[in-house]
């Protein structure tokens, strides 16, 4: 290829690849919008529907199920029909979803909206990584990959206080309407803009176009072909390797970052729910910091370097507070939930670069599925249970819950977070693929 026909390929590359990558970065904020805005919504739908504690509480947990569940069919879709159309068909869900919920009279309506939503959500991070994955270089997607997490977990912060402010002019029937219509808007653009692959555009992959070193999934190589079978996928010991490395990050920082560490700073330590909500939001920031940082690292050292210091960092940051459970400090507690954050999505992240290496690109959304499915169900669903059924038991039912009581459940995630760190080493002896491939530019005749 002369070097005026690469330029000009360069130059539309640029030209069309950041448009999509804003795409994405808006679709992963609406998962994490929805997510959190019950939490927000809470009073107002407990109020207007009349709702009471128990079936709020089951309308939170239909939607972790659901998304849970949803992730490797939904991922399947979206490697069948393309990131595209897949990514198009949810967005349309979404805004079904939205309407529906707006416009709810009853519980039933409700838990209806909700469940299109969980459905829906649970396929914007994996549409994400195909299109990323597709128009940026291999060089580029880990720095990238890193930023869209982070700058789709601002969706969280947009579900708090904008989403108040908007709901206490307009109501939460409005805002959620509102939101219906966005979802619809980026569907139609979503359509228009995103394409599968540059080759659709005319063009060469990205690493052809710069002339650098490509990571080629090894079992694409030994399958002799481009569409690997579900359940090769499902039998592959490098999926459920990273599964469980996840599941013993996730079941750790979700279940008492995300549900139990409040509980136990105003009980265990008597702390004020001010105080509680300043320490939990050093946990919110350390999530966006962990995205961001996840790229940097895994450029400078790799993937798999990178998921074995996350986790033993994380194991010493855990040790921090199961020791010390008890007389930890505030300011101690304040830098615990930042690393807590940080270090939870720096692993996180990096299984996602680790798994867009190690599989071909026509089960990249399968593959993510199965992992964040397995990480979801039994880290933010199970481990939350479990968690109450210790506490509740070594307590005996009596509140204010005291120390001792989650003690005993810090300790048990201490040899879940163990099980992960075994898991990350093993990954990092063991050649599952990724072997890198030169791209010559001169082997192609364009």
């Amino acid at each position: 290829m002369d070097n005026s026909k690469r330029s000009s390929m360069l130059r539309k590359l640029k030209i069309l690849q950041w448009p999509m990558y804003v795409i994405c970065v808006l679709c992963y904020m609406l998962t994490l919008f929805h997510r959190i805005t019950p939490a927000i919504m809470g009073p107002d739908l407990m109020a207007d529907l009349s709702l009471g504690a128990v079936a709020f509480g089951f309308m939170g947990m239909a939607f972790t199920w659901i998304y849970a569940f949803a992730q490797a069919p939904v991922g399947t879709m979206l490697d069948s029909l393309g990131a595209r159309r897949g990514l198009t068909a949810i967005l349309m869900i979404a805004a079904i979803g939205s309407l529906v919920f707006s416009l709810a009279e009853n519980f039933t309506v409700l838990i209806i909206g909700r469940i299109l939503l969980a459905v829906a959500v649970s396929g914007f991070l994996i549409g994400g990584a195909k299109i990323i994955s597709a128009w940026f270089t291999t060089r580029q997607y880990p720095m990238l990959w890193g930023i869209f997490m982070g700058l789709g977990s601002l969706g969280s912060v947009l579900g708090t206080a904008p989403l108040r402010t908007l709901m206490s002019f307009a109501g939460w029937r409005t805002a959620l309407f509102g939101i219906a219509v966005f979802s619809l808007i980026l569907a139609v653009v979503t359509y228009i803009l995103l394409r599968d692959k540059p080759a659709e555009r005319g063009l060469l992959t990205p690493d052809e176009l710069h002339g650098e070193t490509a990571v080629v999934a090894a079992i694409s190589e030994e399958a002799g072909q481009e569409k690997v079978p579900f359940t090769a996928v499902l039998k592959m010991p490098v999926l459920w390797l990273i599964g469980l490395l996840s599941l013993g990050v996730n079941s750790s920082s979700q279940t008492f970052g995300s549900m139990w560490e409040g509980i136990y700073l105003t009980d265990a330590l008597a702390l004020s729910k001010e105080a509680s909500g300043d320490i939990l939001s050093w946990y919110a920031w350390g999530l966006f910091a962990g995205c961001i940082l996840s790229g940097a690292v895994v450029r400078k050292i790799g993937s798999k370097k990178t998921m074995v210091l996350g986790c033993i960092l994380f194991l010493f940051n855990w040790l921090w507070i199961a020791l010390q459970p008890a007389t930890i400090s505030i300011t101690e507690l304040s830098f615990f939930n930042f690393l807590m954050g940080a270090l939870q999505m720096l692993v996180i992240s990096t299984t996602f670069i680790y798994i867009r290496e190690v599989m071909p690109t026509s089960r990249l959304g399968t593959a993510m599925g199965i992992v964040n499915s397995f990480a979801w169900i039994f880290g933010a669903g199970l481990f939350q249970q479990i968690w109450g059924i210790i506490i509740n038991a070594v307590s005996d039912g009596i509140k204010p819950y005291p120390v001792y009581a989650f003690q005993v459940t810090l300790w048990l995630q201490v040899i879940m977070i163990c099980l992960g760190v075994i898991c990350s080493i093993v990954l990092y002896r063991k050649d599952f693929g990724g072997k890198e491939k030169s791209v010559k530019l001169t082997n192609h005749a364009v």
